[in-house]
């Protein structure tokens, strides 16, 4: 069976005119190093009742270091961006789980920031860890177009797509350089909305999103601001295939230990098989990769490590586990689960450095000509589940002997972190803190 990594993730960010110039109502990135080990598919045999598995040769795959490619240009800035952002919501909510989408965020404020002029622009450009002194805006613009286009090539076995849309006010102007960027740039969508019906403006941004998520998340708005000058949706849809399937017959109930008071039932999934595998005195951490260039690490931080490993986890965290990785047979356990989580970006962002363009100093007269706008809102809400579905994986097995040995057994069934990371594009697509599978 192949089992399923569905990411549905949608960004709002909604401007209003400045309070104290208006009078309006107020309201309120890793590179995992490009030169990971990817699993190749395998063959499960059944007889006797005796789960044996075949494994293929270890394949590298090569990835050439291009910093010519627009999107790897900025790959290094995202990449601190997703740590920095991580730790920070870690710290913000140190028991819940965890789901956001570092490129998804960088890529919307990026484009918010074709109308920012000012501070409000070099804020956000810092506050992302975009260094304008090292990288020019040019650069930075065209980085962001090309991930896109890379994210929403349809030749990919990974189903992936991204995208933008803004919904602007019947009432307020946008400046037609503004849209005109909007769209070369970062293939954004236009509809003009009547936000002074607050329900059907409302229905109109959540079916644009329920669509573009595939249904993954159907309300990302419980309300909407009668006197929003535009709303800016950025979202993201992620759906991979394991290169080495679990069978859905070996998936079994058993016990997660969200803390030292609670234990949940949920059903793990449980796969024998060669895996890039690192045991440190922090954490146990194995690579997953998927069809199509793409790999998910499962970090099992070691017990009372978690808060430890999680403030320390960076690109040279990464790079320290990968140096410890060998590939060998080990009997995996992960959880199967489907979990939610929203950002409160203006509350979070704000901790990292980007400030004015959520208050009343904000300049950003490059999107209505006006100085008077700013951000009211912007909430991040990505859903994310690990499930087993569909027919059998196709393709050709090779056979592998297996060591007659026990081999070790890593069980996911406490607190873990996850990222999912897109070598083609060199960006963390996704990260995670998984506390309660159940939530």
């Amino acid at each position: 069976m192949r089992v399923l990594l569905l990411v549905g993730v949608a960004l709002l960010i909604t401007l209003v005119f400045a309070d104290h110039r208006k009078g309006h109502r107020k309201q309120d990135k890793d590179d995992h190093d490009d030169k990971d080990s990817h699993d190749h598919s395998d063959h499960h045999n059944h007889k006797h009742g005796h789960h044996k598995k075949g494994e293929h040769h270890d394949k590298k795959h090569h990835h050439h270091h291009n910093e010519s490619l627009p999107c790897h240009k900025i790959a290094d800035y995202n990449s601190k961006f997703a740590f920095d952002l991580f730790r920070q919501v870690a710290l913000d909510h140190p028991s819940e789980n965890i789901v956001f989408s570092p490129v998804s965020i960088s890529t919307a404020f990026a484009f918010l920031s074709l109308g920012a002029k000012a501070q409000t622009r070099s804020q956000i450009f810092e506050g992302l860890r975009l260094n304008t002194s090292e990288i020019s805006e040019k650069d930075i613009h065209e980085g962001f177009h090309h991930l896109l286009d890379l994210l929403n090539d349809a030749d990919r076995e990974l189903q992936l797509s991204g995208g933008n849309a803004l919904f602007i006010s019947k009432e307020h102007k946008i400046l037609q350089t503004f849209l005109d960027e909007a769209k070369k740039l970062y293939h954004s969508e236009a509809f003009s909305t009547d936000f002074k019906n607050t329900e059907e403006a409302k229905n109109q941004i959540n079916s644009y999103v329920e669509k573009n998520t595939h249904g993954k998340i159907p309300e990302l708005l419980d309300s909407v601001d009668q006197d929003a000058i535009f709303v800016l949706i950025n979202y993201i849809y992620f759906r991979g295939k394991w290169e080495n399937p679990f069978e859905e017959e070996w998936t079994k109930e058993g016990d997660f230990h969200v803390n030292e008071n609670t234990t949940v039932t949920v059903p793990f999934m449980s796969r024998t098989g060669m895996y890039n595998v690192a045991f440190t005195d922090e954490a146990t951490v194995v690579s997953i990769p998927y069809k199509g260039n793409a790999v998910a690490l499962f970090i099992l931080p070691n017990e009372g490590k978690l808060s430890e490993v999680e403030q320390n986890f960076n690109k040279e965290a990464i790079k320290t586990w990968k140096k410890s990785f060998h590939r060998r047979l080990v009997d995996l356990y992960l959880p199967k689960f489907s979990v939610s989580g929203t950002v409160n970006l203006k509350e979070t962002l704000s901790k990292l450095g980007l400030e004015d363009v959520f208050t009343d100093s904000a300049d950003l007269s490059g999107i209505t000509g006006e100085p008077n706008v700013k951000i009211s809102r912007a909430v991040h809400k990505a859903v994310l589940s690990v499930d087993e579905k569909g027919t059998e994986a196709a393709g050709t097995t090779a056979l592998e002997a297996i060591p007659m040995m026990l081999p070790p057994r890593v069980q996911f069934t406490r607190p873990f972190i996850l990222s999912l990371y897109d070598y083609k594009t060199r960006s963390s697509l996704f990260i995670g803190r998984i506390v309660n599978p159940q939530k």
